[in-house]
């Protein structure tokens, strides 16, 4: 059997604001399956709970409930978030000889972060240090921290990885057309 390489999932494209990359979040079935059904038997606790604290005639409710449905209820809130982010997020750089800008998003809302071209260092593609399991690999958006990407820079005292739904080998093939978009100095 004849295995055809795949192209990269990013696109890129030149814009006004400068060499653009959107890198759609990875899906991973077992996750939004498992995850998905997870989200039912957490709907079970969650309705239970909050009739029991609801409820007017048995007030079994103590402190303990309300913090448990509060912790409950953030993590229904995070996983349903990794199910949209594996559908709907992306990840998208922008990158010109003033800054790289990284911007997270699911339905067009996001956050960014810029930063200034001439404080990156070091800009060049890493391998994982261990094979990433399902929670590593871009099943999450990479909301916090520094990210788990395969493309990386050193900004100040920090590093900070980008692309977390990447192959290697997109990571490489990315990384090659982003360097002529960015000040000479970055890639050194």
């Amino acid at each position: 059997m004849h295995i055809q390489p795949q192209a990269a999932r990013f696109q890129a494209e030149s814009t006004i604001d400068g060499f653009r990359v959107v890198i759609p979040a990875s899906r991973n079935w077992f996750s939004i399956l498992f995850f998905g059904a997870w989200l039912c038997g957490w709907a079970v606790g969650e309705t239970r709970v909050a009739g029991q604290l609801l409820d007017p005639v048995n007030k079994p409710a103590t402190a303990f409930s309300l913090f448990w449905l509060i912790c409950w209820t953030l993590g229904g809130i995070y996983v349903f978030g990794s199910i949209l982010w594996q559908f709907a997020g992306r990840e998208v750089l922008t990158a010109n000889s003033l800054a790289l800008t990284y911007r997270i998003e699911m339905f067009g809302v996001g956050v960014n972060r810029s930063y200034s071209a001439s404080d990156i260092k070091n800009l060049r593609t890493t391998e994982y240090a261990v094979a990433p399991n399902w929670s590593q690999r871009g099943t999450f958006p990479p909301l916090f921290g520094s990210g788990r990407g395969l493309i990386a820079f050193d900004y100040g005292t920090r590093t900070i990885r980008i692309g977390s739904s990447l192959e290697e080998a997109e990571a490489k093939a990315l990384l090659t057309s982003l360097l002529p978009h960015l000040p000479r100095q970055i890639g050194d």
